[in-house]
């Protein structure tokens, strides 16, 4: 099976395979139709037209990202000083090779483009102008701290295409790659003819916050046998794990024949920060799109339950990218400097597949923004981009940034495995007793006992003790004191604190179970400190609430999370998910829809597993 073939179907069983197609667009066009038209045009166009000297204005000094005149190595197709074109789109490769001679030469002329212009910056600024990230693969350019008068002053000068301020993006399984069709590719009945395929000889990027390199998810040798080929060769890594890669190198990150590499270009001045998964969020992802065939414990609070996991491609070879920031340099922020960075680094890296679940809620020109420009750039160089669509819906055209059109923006749909729960056998009150209520939630059963409303429960500390919660979200203050309650089920109200602080708070008060009642975002299946469900809203607010607010003597029980495995649960777009259309655009977005809810994953903050 050709190499290209073997992307094309990893590609098709993460995405497409079995899933619904979000919007009525297509699915990736070839990478030569993206000549036949806009995305080139609007190129040039942007170049003219998009920055204006307005935008420095009421500026602040900070990080801002120069882009060059000429295109990336990925990009090139000729006629600069006799250098060869590099561009798969003109040598007819499947794929850049970032190290050919030809490609070397190009990066070299690129690289004396940038001295140039750096000179100049340094000569009128009176300063010596030192960058924090250079590229020149599948972006020209740079990042560099200046005022706002000299990024002005910058954009005007010859060789420079267009400079912008720093952008901070925030952070955006088991029974998923059976539902999308992923076991018809593994063992080959998913094209007649073809051999059953896992990944192997695929390289998957992962640019997120890092990973855990001690999860079994990630290990050489997964949970069916199978033993990873590093297809660099025995003992050949990139990054913190090359010694000679004096930015990169920590002897304390171990690679592996799976996990080959693992980057940080996380911008800061902290000596400590390396690249080590900073929040959970990276090995999460790498996970679901190649981890290992493994037998995982689900460890909640109140119960815990063992389950057969694997990523999509549970045989491909993963380098991280660590783009993120942890809990003392910004939980979650990812800087767009470090971004570019780590698409660059990835195509150099030649890997065949990124997994980018980063993006900012406000859309942006694509044709002028740098991160979407680099993964223009990856596209030229044969690489396929998945991304997050967001998590801002259920409104409609609520997708952000990157928007562009050459990436593939993929929808949260449920799969077919669920866990429900359920509030059931209730009685008491003047009032009928409502039927059994469904609902989620990751927790054991509850007997019978007691259930009251938190907003029938004064607090000195806040007017809204429905809510749970006191402060700021993650604060963690309950609004009562210890023993307030005496073992009631707790009903709160979902808005302004985390599903899992409101539970935890009414359990430091002395609840023995909890409900939450939705605000309309959608319902999801937390694991709580006590038994507990997710209800949706109008049964919540139009029946539960009013019961438990007429006459005495409520009680309820909770059912417990039980394993349910049906088609009638899956394809469902999840209320978190970003809507499209494209708000500023002549394009429908997102472009597919694939399981992004209740996902079973690795964990993996610093050396959790």
């Amino acid at each position: 099976m050709s190499r290209k073939l073997r992307r094309l179907m990893i590609i098709v069983a993460t995405l497409a395979l079995a899933t619904t197609l979000a919007t009525p667009v297509s699915a990736r066009v070839p990478i030569a139709d993206l000549d036949q038209g806009s995305p080139a045009d609007k190129l040039q166009e942007a170049t003219a037209t998009v920055v204006v000297p307005d935008k420095f204005k009421n500026e602040t000094p900070g990080v801002w990202i120069v882009r060059l005149s000429d295109d990336p190595v990925a990009s090139y197709e000729g006629g600069v000083n006799g250098l060869a074109a590099t561009s798969p789109n003109a040598t007819g490769d499947e794929q850049l090779d970032a190290a050919t001679p030809e490609s070397q030469e190009y990066a070299d002329y690129l690289t004396a483009r940038r001295a140039d212009v750096l000179a100049r910056m340094s000569a009128d600024f009176g300063r010596s102008i030192e960058p924090r990230f250079t590229y020149e693969v599948a972006f020209n350019g740079f990042s560099v701290w200046l005022s706002p008068d000299e990024a002005l002053a910058t954009w005007k000068m010859s060789g420079v295409a267009n400079v912008e301020k720093n952008t901070v993006h925030t952070l955006d399984t088991d029974n998923g790659p059976a539902w999308i069709g992923a076991p018809a590719v593994w063992d080959g009945t998913a094209v007649a003819g073809v051999d059953g395929f896992y990944g192997e000889g695929i390289i998957a990027g992962i640019i997120d916050s890092g990973i855990n390199p001690s999860n079994p998810s990630f290990a050489d040798i997964g949970g069916d046998g199978y033993d990873h080929t590093n297809p660099y060769g025995d003992g050949v890594y990139v990054g913190a794990c090359d010694a000679a890669n004096v930015d990169q190198y920590d002897d304390t990150f171990v690679c592996n024949d799976k996990l080959i590499g693992a980057f940080d270009f996380f911008p800061t001045d902290d000596p400590d920060t390396n690249a080590f998964d900073a929040d959970g969020h990276g090995s999460h992802t790498a996970s679901t799109t190649a981890g290992n065939f493994i037998t995982a414990t689900l460890n909640a609070p109140t119960l815990s339950i063992d389950v057969d996991i694997s990523g999509v491609a549970p045989h491909a070879n993963i380098i991280s990218y660590r783009v993120c920031g942890d809990d003392s340099l910004g939980q979650g922020s990812c800087n767009g400097d470090g971004i570019v960075a780590a698409i660059n680094q990835a195509v150099i890296d030649g890997v065949d597949v990124i997994n980018y679940s980063i993006g900012s809620p406000s859309a942006t020109n694509p044709w002028a923004e740098a991160d979407d420009l680099a993964f223009l750039g990856a596209r030229d160089a044969g690489v396929f981009v998945a991304h997050s669509a967001g998590n801002e819906g259920p409104d409609p055209a609520t997708s952000g940034s990157p928007n562009a059109p050459w990436i593939g923006h993929v929808a949260a749909f449920t799969h077919d495995r669920a866990y429900p729960n359920a509030l059931i056998n209730m009685s008491g009150g003047d009032t009928e007793a409502p039927a059994d209520i469904p609902g989620l939630g990751f927790t054991s059963a509850l007997g019978q006992t007691p259930i009251v409303f938190a907003g029938d429960y004064p607090s000195e500390l806040t007017d809204s003790p429905e809510l749970c919660g006191v402060g700021d979200l993650g604060d963690n203050i309950s609004p009562w004191p210890e023993g307030t309650f005496t073992g009631q089920i707790v009903v709160c109200q979902r808005g302004t604190f985390g599903r899992v602080e409101k539970g935890a708070n009414a359990a430091f008060s002395g609840a023995g179970g909890y409900v939450l009642v939705d605000n309309g975002a959608g319902l999801v299946g937390d694991p709580h400190e006590v038994p507990g469900v997710h209800i949706e809203q109008a049964v919540g607010e139009d029946t539960l609430i009013p019961w438990l607010q007429s006459g005495t003597g409520h009680m309820a029980e909770i059912q417990g999370a039980t394993r349910n495995v049906s088609p009638d649960n899956a394809d469902r777009l999840a209320g978190f998910s970003s809507r499209g259309p494209n708000p500023l655009a002549e394009w429908m977005m997102p472009t597919y829809g694939a399981p992004g809810v209740d996902i079973i994953a690795a964990h993996g903050k610093y050396d959790e597993v």
